[in-house]
């Protein structure tokens, strides 16, 4: 019977949201943002695979914040590739001096576009342009947060 009690508190429970993601939620998420897969993550969170499975195909909110979340992880991944670019110049400056120099300059004006004559998009350059995007995004959250 006890062993019953279990299976059913790790069911996948019906819940009715009043505010914002619950608990295990919220950990839910934690978790899947370091790679772990929902069989892992339920096993953690304490409830059943298939809870966690719907909670990243069919509820919205869990979606978003897991996109959020995902997105924080991602710019920081972005900012220590860019933190090491540096040093990978000063690399490439000692390689260009070998005898496949050649090679190592023909690669290096691929990969920068600069071939093509492009330039990289790192973002507006006009404080305007910056506070126009800015006054965009905020738009269209205000507008996805009424429609709630």
């Amino acid at each position: 019977m006890k062993g019953e009690m279990i299976l059913m508190d790790q069911t996948t429970k019906s819940y009715k949201r009043e505010q914002g993601l619950t608990i295990e939620q919220l950990n839910a998420i934690d978790l899947l943002i370091t790679g772990k897969i929902d069989k892992d993550v339920a096993k953690i969170v304490g409830v059943n695979r298939v809870t966690v499975t719907k909670w990243r195909n069919y509820d919205i909110y869990f979606q978003a914040e897991l996109n959020k979340r995902r997105k924080e992880l991602w710019n920081v991944s972005i900012d220590k590739i860019r933190s090491l670019i540096p040093k990978a110049i000063e690399r490439l400056e000692q390689e260009l001096e070998s005898g496949d120099g050649w090679r190592v300059a023909l690669n290096i004006i691929k990969i920068t576009g600069i071939e093509g004559g492009q330039v990289r998009d790192v973002g507006h350059d006009k404080p305007h342009k910056i506070l126009n995007e800015l006054a965009e995004q905020r738009t269209l959250e205000e507008l996805y947060t009424n429609s709630d």
